[in-house]
């Protein structure tokens, strides 16, 4: 076996404070899985768990849960799991968890087994009823024994065998679509514009939040440039958090840490593709984020001064928009865009806002609704505004790619394509490879439409290597 070999099914870490687990892991790895189908990590690979770095670990194990169809999780024993150190402090998140956590990212198949030996520790309970949302039947699973566990495993191997072969994960839009509209449905009117980042839950037992671990995740997320690697760390530092709901806080610092926490998971989350009505995804974070803000406004009067308090309504617009594009139902899609206008109209009435980030949102529902001369205009009004700035080369390029997009519905095509091509070289300077990588896709349909079709094949292709490698899976 090599490192490029692809399972896919992947099994949980290990609780090694649960007798006889590990020969029951090992009997599904070699016995189920033929060493090939069933990824177990200890079978897989020796990790020297003393001087290895955690979250590199951490990184390859959630690389092996994307690449998976199948999740299956065993709880057994009482211990919440390893825990994953950062800077060599033990943090609140073990492996088990941040598994389970990049499976409900993921909408993955999950599988859940309770075995008869599980008596969760308040740690791991806590963490499933947070989880609740994603995992909502683990309590009332019956409690099983081994033969019945490798009894129902072997089932799911076996059905799942050759799935690959015939079904992308990535090529399926139609079951994505089923779901973001049944997540939509289950949350439509006031529950909706409600919905918290976890509910609003919170962890009273993972005791007083150690800031050391928030700071130094804080500080590295600027040099990490993959957006599911983000994710992992900042799920970490919000689990520091979540020792107290933010509600209840009134030191300045915490919630700046929630604020600054919670805006970057938004962010990664938008290229990573959380888009749906969902506990952990980008809508449920920005009105949590939105939350945190009022409170610091309200503590704290001069705290705008040193920070960004502001509604996010952009975000929360960019945030809509995206779940309405994967609406099928007419009435709810327009209901979606019509919410995301109204949070940039919100914003715009606002004091220091980013003037053009919200007309090119605007821009972008506009267009969405089919109002293509109002979008355009307002396309052009983000490319002066970012001129007049002297907004940095890769902000020039996002709203020149924009406008050149619009302009292929005018139709326009070969202004629309100039724009386009400019917009990318300028978007090759820099900033986020999300937006690189939305630059080539519509570029792809600007040659496309022109008619140059293997320069539209080609910027497709170099879309996606620049999704895969930074992990903007938003844009495949």
């Amino acid at each position: 076996m090599t490192a490029d070999d692809k399972f896919p099914i992947f099994l949980s870490s290990l609780c090694r404070r649960a007798p006889g687990l590990e020969d029951l892991r090992g009997r599904i790895f070699e016995d189920l899985g033929r060493g090939t189908r069933i990824y177990v990590d200890e079978k897989f690979k020796v990790r020297d768990t003393l001087d290895q770095d955690d979250l590199c670990a951490a990184d390859e194990l959630i690389a092996r849960i994307r690449e998976a169809d199948t999740f299956v999780c065993i709880l057994a024993g009482s211990a919440h799991g390893t825990p994953i150190r950062v800077d060599g402090t033990s943090s609140r998140v073990s492996f088990f968890e941040i598994e389970l956590v990049q499976a409900a990212l993921l909408q993955k198949k999950v599988h859940l087994f309770v075995r008869d030996d599980f008596r969760p520790e308040p740690r791991p309970h806590a963490l499933l009823q947070i989880l609740k949302g994603s995992f909502p039947e683990w309590h009332a699973q019956k409690a099983t024994t081994d033969s019945q566990i490798l009894d129902a495993v072997a089932r799911i191997a076996n059905r799942g065998r050759g799935l690959r072969e015939r079904i992308s994960s990535l090529a399926a839009p139609a079951p994505i679509r089923r779901l973001v509209q049944a997540l939509h449905s289950a949350r439509t009117g006031r529950a909706r514009t409600s919905m918290l980042f976890l509910d609003g839950a919170a962890d009273g037992t993972v005791g007083k939040p150690r800031t050391e671990i928030v700071r130094s995740l804080i500080a590295g997320l600027g040099f990490e440039p993959h957006e599911e690697r983000k994710l992992a760390r900042l799920w970490i530092g919000l689990r520091e958090l979540m020792a107290v709901k933010y509600q209840l806080l009134r030191d300045r610092e915490s919630l700046q840490d929630w604020n600054r926490l919670l805006a970057e998971w938004a962010r990664a989350g938008a290229w990573y593709g959380l888009h749906a009505d969902m506990p952990l995804g980008c809508v449920a974070a920005l009105n949590s984020l939105s939350e945190v803000r009022a409170q610091m406004n309200s503590l704290f009067p001069d705290a705008r001064n040193a920070y960004d308090t502001s509604y996010p309504g952009g975000s929360l617009a960019s945030a809509k928009y995206s779940i309405a594009k994967r609406l099928y139902v007419k009435q709810d899609r327009l209901a979606c865009l019509s919410e995301a206008l109204d949070d940039i109209t919100r914003s715009l009435e606002s004091v220091g806002q980013d003037r053009a980030g919200l007309f090119a949102m605007r821009g972008s529902v506009l267009r969405q609704l089919g109002h293509h001369s109002d979008a355009i205009s307002d396309y052009e009004t983000v490319v002066l505004l970012r001129k007049e700035s002297k907004a940095a080369d890769h902000e020039i390029g996002e709203a020149l790619s924009e406008l050149g997009f619009a302009f292929l519905w005018q139709p326009s095509p070969r202004k629309g394509l100039r724009l386009c091509e400019e917009g990318v070289a300028l978007l090759r300077r820099g900033g986020r490879a999300g937006f690189l990588a939305r630059g080539l896709r519509k570029l792809a349909v600007a040659y496309l439409v022109n008619g140059r079709l293997r320069r539209a094949y080609q910027a497709r292709d170099e879309a996606r290597a620049v999704a895969v490698s930074h992990g903007a899976f938003d844009q495949l």
